[in-house]
């Protein structure tokens, strides 16, 4: 879940370029590098299948819900919505939700008590919980953001995705070690449950972290990990 992250400190300090574009906003990673992910992601791993059977997963393993029931599924702790658990933040940067206060900018929880825009007709988060084409519209915005963060924030450090797209790293987790991977529906899954921040720490730096319930990232990383996706499944 993608909770207290997507930059919040450089959110609101502008260090992220284009933080207000919306799913019509041209992404300039989209394109520029299209290539790297336009071929085989993972030859060293068994294939899991499409990029939608991706998205399932994922909804499954975030609700614990198949079909609609995921869609309607609403957090009882900290009230993430949907299939996809979208927080207050992410929904903010996707232009559906309006708020000064949210969960990781002054509350404690995603209380949804900002101002819904209207995005493709979303004026209530009842509406958005009943709207499964909407959260399928809005995880594909919400991935697009994230490709755009990870590679803006890789290039402040000197380094490329290219460095480290469909190669096999070695990370350690406490005392134990495991080699992943890194293909491009295993990123996107982890950076919505850490954000881009946290999936460049671990890039860069080999530093693994964990949600509010003690996810770690390293396992989306590698569950997620070689599903057929690319660059044009997310624009």
């Amino acid at each position: 879940m993608y909770s207290t992250l997507l930059l919040i400190s450089q959110l609101l300090t502008g260090q992220i370029t284009d933080i207000n574009n919306t799913v019509n906003v041209k992404y300039p990673y989209l394109y520029t590098q299209a290539e790297i992910v336009n071929t085989k992601q993972n030859k060293a791993s068994k294939r899991k299948g499409s990029f939608q059977d991706m998205l399932n997963a994922l909804g499954e393993r975030e609700t614990g819900r198949t079909g609609t029931a995921a869609y309607t599924f609403v957090n009882p702790q900290l009230y993430f919505l949907g299939k996809y658990q979208f927080a207050e933040v992410l929904l903010r940067r996707l232009g559906y939700y309006k708020a000064q206060v949210y969960y990781g900018n002054g509350a404690d929880k995603n209380y949804w008590r900002g101002a819904w825009t209207n995005k493709r007709g979303i004026n209530s988060k009842n509406k958005f919980l009943n709207s499964p084409n909407v959260q399928e519209a809005a995880i594909k915005e919400a991935f697009a953001v994230y490709w755009q963060d990870v590679n803006s924030l890789l290039k402040q450090r000197g380094k490329s995705i290219n460095q480290y797209l469909n190669k096999p790293i070695k990370f350690k987790d406490g005392n134990k070690s495991k080699t992943i991977t890194i293909t491009l529906s295993g990123l996107l899954a982890a950076t919505h449950l850490r954000g881009p921040d946290n999936m460049v720490n671990l890039l860069v730096q080999g530093k693994v972290s964990r949600d509010e319930f003690g996810t770690s990232i390293l396992d989306y990383l590698e569950m997620f990990s070689g599903y057929d996706t690319t660059l044009k499944d997310i624009q």
